[in-house]
């Protein structure tokens, strides 16, 4: 079944905006700033608040299944951090939620799983195109085999600024799946055979909802795992001796870059 239709000039039943202004809703509704970060891993708000002085903006963001806090930090009050979900229907109804309280630029920081040849755990891949393997995208875009992420920053800057910071860097394409017990070596060989060298589960619906919009978006995963290339491979594992240290540093580096 097609799900977007060109001709379809109707509104939505009901929107975020509404959803956010309804009854259903008791904590309040307040304007956020332009630039946001959507944190599609666990240790995000809990390391800005590590490292960071932070302030409580809003208390549970409006959403249809958006609920968690959004924070500032303080002397930049002109970015919002929030926990963007897990999997692409909540990302994207959290990208729904903040553009209508006013977010106009997305930074998503988030993990995937390494399956490219060159990259390694604790590698930090910035996907030019994100391939499409999960429904959420197909509900904002006509036909699209791959969401591609219009960055508010200009030509190399995150790589640049991530690098100077002692990270890998490299400008690697992912995918986005809803099914992660499903990432057969068939399939990731065709994966590797088109491309791509990581996936994840949130980004390429953040990045469609985001262009739906006119949004501006740019990503940053930070490999947590390494895929075995083949079954003769040595056996999946997560992370590595140095991933819980290198990943808050990853974060703690990303909020510098959102703040700067």
């Amino acid at each position: 079944m097609q799900w977007f239709f060109k001709e379809d000039k109707t509104p939505p039943v009901f929107t975020a905006r509404q959803h956010a202004e309804s009854k259903h809703i008791t904590t309040g509704v307040s304007p956020l700033p332009k630039r946001g970060v959507a944190f599609c891993l666990g240790r995000g708000l809990p390391v800005l608040q590590e490292r960071f002085k932070t302030r409580l903006i809003m208390e549970a963001l409006p959403g249809f299944i958006a609920h968690g806090p959004a924070y500032t930090v303080e002397g930049h009050e002109d970015v919002c951090f929030f926990d963007g979900g897990r999997g692409a229907p909540q990302a994207g109804c959290y990208v729904e939620t903040v553009h209508a309280l006013g977010v106009e630029e997305l930074l998503v920081v988030g993990l995937c799983g390494a399956f490219g040849e060159d990259v390694n755990v604790c590698d930090v891949l910035l996907p030019e195109r994100l391939l499409i393997e999960e429904g959420t995208s197909h509900h904002y875009s006509f036909g699209q085999e791959c969401a591609v992420p219009q960055s508010p920053w200009p030509g190399d800057y995150t790589a640049d600024f991530l690098t100077e910071r002692g990270f890998t860097v490299k400008h690697r394409d992912a995918v986005t799946t809803d099914a992660p017990y499903r990432q057969t070596y068939y399939k990731e060989t065709l994966w590797r055979d088109k491309g791509f060298s990581g996936v994840d589960m949130e980004s390429s619906a953040i990045v469609s909802v985001c262009n739906y919009f006119g949004m501006r978006c740019a990503v940053a995963l930070m490999a947590s795992d390494k895929h075995p290339l083949s079954q003769e491979s040595p056996p999946w594992a997560w992370g590595n001796l140095d991933f819980r240290s290198r990943q808050a540093d990853f974060i703690e580096a990303c909020v510098e870059m959102a703040i700067g």
